[in-house]
C-alpha cells in the first residue's frame, strides 16, 4: 500500500468518526444550550454538574480510559476471522465483568451520595456557599444518574470490540444517540420535573448506546458469549494494561475533584460557564484529536505486534499530520469567533449577558490546552498500542502536580480564569513531556515533515483567522440590533459568514501552499460519503 493510500485509509476511518462526532456534539451543543435556556448557569446546573462529575469520574475510574489503554490494543489482536469465537468469549467475559463491578459501584454511590457530594464541594464552602436546598438537589441528582454507569460502561466494552474490528460507523453515530435522549428528556420533561430531567435523559441514553452496538456486532459475527472467565489470558492481560491507568486516573480523579470544589466556591456561574465552554473545546476535540486517534490505534496496535517498525512509525506520522491539518485551523477559527459562537448558542433564555460572558472568557482560556491535547492524544495511543501504560500514567501524574500548583496559586486572584488556565497549562506540559519521552523511546520519525506541516497549517489558518476575525466585526457593526427571529437571524449571521469566508480561505491557502494531508481529507471524505458502511 503506497503512503498516499494509507493516509486516504486513515482519513476515511477518521472521517467516519468525525461524523459520528459531529453528529454527537451538534446535539450536545443543541442539549447545552436547551440547558442553558432552561436553566442558565446559575445554581440549578452548578448540582447537575457536581452530579455529572461524580458520573464521569466513576465511569472513567473504571472503565472509560480501558477503552483505548487496554481493550482495542488487546482485542486487536484477537480480532481475526479464525479467532472469532475466542473473541466472542473474551468479550463475553469483560461485559460480564464490567456490569457487575459498575452495578455494585453504582448501587453504592446511591446509598453513600450524601458522602460523595460533600466530597465534591467541600474545599468550596460546602453547603454554606450555596445553601441547603442546593445540596439536598445535588445529592437527588447524583442518586438519579448514577446507574447510568453501568450501562455506559457495557457499551464501552461492546464500541472496544467494534473498535479492534475496525468497525467504526456504529460506535461514532452512538454517541449521538446518547445526547439524542437527553435532548428529548430535556424537552418533554423539564416543565415537570425540571433540571431531574437531565439524569434521566442521562440514563436512558446510556441504555441505547449499549443496545445499539448489538447489530453492528451481530452482522459482524461477533456477538459477545456471556461467561465469567476472568482467568483468561486476554482478559487478565487487558487488566494487567489497565492497572497503571487505573492508579494515575486516581491522581487526575482527585484534580477533578480539586477543581469542582474550588470552582463550587469561586463565584456563582464558574461550574454552569466551565460547562458550557468546554462543551464547545470538545466538540473541537472529538472531531479531530478523538476522531483520528481511536481511527489509528488499531493499525497501530497490529503494526507493533507484528513487529512492524516501520510501518508503525508512517501511520503514527500520518496521523499526527491528519491532526495538525484539523486542529490549528479549528482553534485557530473557533478563537476568532467566540465571543459571536457564544452568544448564537448559549445567550437565550435564563442564561444572562454577564453569564455569556464568563462563558467566553473560559473558552478562551481553554483553547490553547486544547490544541496541544489533540496531539497529546495521539501520542498516548501510541503508548498504548506498544502496549506501554505506565508512561502516559506517570506523564499524567507529573501534569496533574503542575495543575495542582497553578490553580492554587491563581484561583483567589482570578476565580473561573484561573482554574481554566491551570487546565490549559496541565495539558501543554503533558504533550511536551511525552512527545520528549516517545522520541527517547521509539525516536518519533518523520519530525522534518511534520514540521513543515505544522507551519503551513499555522500560516494558512492565522490568515483564515484574520479573515473570520474581521468580517464579524464589519457585520457586527454593519447589522443593526434586533429582537425575536431577526435577533437570531443576526446571531447566526455573525458566526455562519465569517467562518464560511475563513474556512473558503483555509482551503485556498492550504492549496497554496501544498498541505497535502488536507487534500487527502478532502478526498477521502468524497470516496466515504455515498456509502456509510461498518
Amino acid at each position: 500500500m503506497t503512503d498516499r493510500a494509507a493516509t486516504r485509509g486513515l482519513a476515511a476511518a477518521a472521517f467516519l468518526l468525525m461524523a459520528g462526532n459531529l453528529f454527537s456534539r451538534v446535539l450536545g451543543l443543541v442539549r447545552e444550550q436547551l440547558t442553558a435556556g432552561l436553566f442558565g448557569a446559575g445554581n440549578d446546573i452548578a448540582a447537575f454538574t457536581i452530579a455529572d462529575n461524580l458520573n464521569t469520574i466513576l465511569f472513567d475510574l473504571m472503565i472509560n480510559g480501558m477503552l483505548q489503554a487496554a481493550l482495542v490494543p488487546v482485542l486487536a489482536q484477537w480480532a481475526f476471522p479464525d479467532r472469532r469465537e475466542e473473541f466472542r468469549r473474551i468479550g463475553g467475559a469483560l461485559v460480564a465483568l464490567v456490569a457487575l463491578v459498575l452495578g455494585g459501584m453504582a448501587l453504592l454511590g446511591t446509598i453513600f451520595a450524601p458522602t460523595l457530594v460533600r466530597l465534591m464541594t467541600a474545599l468550596g464552602g460546602g453547603e454554606t456557599a450555596r445553601g441547603p436546598e442546593v445540596t439536598s438537589l445535588t445529592i437527588d441528582l447524583v442518586r438519579l444518574i448514577l446507574p447510568s454507569i453501568a450501562f455506559l460502561g457495557v457499551g464501552a466494552v461492546l464500541m472496544g470490540m467494534l473498535f479492534a474490528l475496525e468497525r467504526v460507523t456504529m460506535p461514532a453515530f452512538s454517541t449521538g444517540a446518547r445526547n439524542l435522549c437527553v435532548v428529548l428528556a430535556l424537552l418533554l420533561f423539564s416543565g415537570a420535573i425540571g433540571v431531574k430531567s437531565l439524569p434521566l435523559g442521562v440514563v436512558a441514553g446510556a441504555i441505547v448506546m449499549a443496545a445499539m452496538q448489538l447489530p453492528a456486532l451481530k452482522r459482524a459475527g461477533a456477538l459477545p458469549r456471556l461467561n465469567l472467565d476472568i482467568r483468561h489470558p486476554a482478559v487478565r492481560q487487558i487488566l494487567a494494561l489497565y492497572i497503571p491507568i487505573f492508579l494515575g486516573l486516581l491522581v487526575s480523579t482527585a484534580a477533578v475533584v480539586v477543581d469542582r470544589n474550588l470552582a463550587w466556591g469561586a463565584e456563582e456561574d464558574a461550574l454552569g460557564a466551565m460547562r458550557y465552554a468546554t462543551t464547545l473545546v470538545q466538540l473541537v476535540m472529538g472531531l479531530v484529536g478523538a476522531a483520528v486517534s481511536i481511527a489509528s490505534l488499531p493499525a497501530l496496535a497490529k503494526h507493533f505486534s507484528a513487529g512492524d517498525e516501520g510501518s508503525f512509525q508512517s501511520t503514527l506520522a500520518r496521523a499526527l499530520a491528519l491532526v495538525t491539518a484539523l486542529i490549528i485551523p479549528a482553534v485557530f477559527g473557533l478563537a476568532a469567533i467566540a465571543a459571536p459562537t457564544v452568544d448564537l448558542i448559549f445567550q437565550h433564555g435564563a442564561t444572562t449577558p454577564d453569564q455569556a460572558r464568563s462563558i467566553t472568557i473560559a473558552l478562551l482560556a481553554y483553547l490553547p490546552g486544547h490544541l496541544f491535547a489533540a496531539f497529546d492524544q495521539v501520542l498516548i495511543f501510541s503508548f498504548y498500542a506498544r502496549q506501554n501504560t505506565r508512561t502516559p500514567v506517570l506523564v499524567g501524574v507529573a501534569a496533574t502536580g503542575v495543575y495542582f500548583l497553578v490553580a492554587f496559586s491563581l484561583v483567589d486572584r482570578y476565580g473561573m480564569l484561573g482554574l481554566v488556565i491551570a487546565n490549559s497549562v496541565q495539558f501543554i506540559v503533558h504533550t511536551l513531556v511525552i512527545a520528549w519521552l516517545a522520541r527517547r523511546s521509539f525516536g518519533l520519525l518523520h519530525l522534518d515533515r511534520l514540521r513543515s506541516v505544522v507551519g503551513r497549517c499555522t500560516m494558512a489558518a492565522i490568515g483564515m483567522a484574520a479573515v473570520a476575525f474581521l468580517v464579524w466585526i464589519a457585520l457586527d457593526r454593519a447589522l443593526p440590533a434586533a429582537a425575536g427571529a431577526v435577533g437570531i437571524g443576526r446571531e447566526l449571521a455573525l458566526v455562519a459568514l465569517p467562518a464560511v469566508g475563513g474556512g473558503a480561505l483555509y482551503l485556498l491557502l492550504a492549496s497554496r501552499l501544498r498541505i497535502e494531508e488536507v487534500t487527502t481529507i478532502i478526498a477521502a471524505i468524497a470516496a466515504k460519503l455515498p456509502n456509510f458502511r461498518d
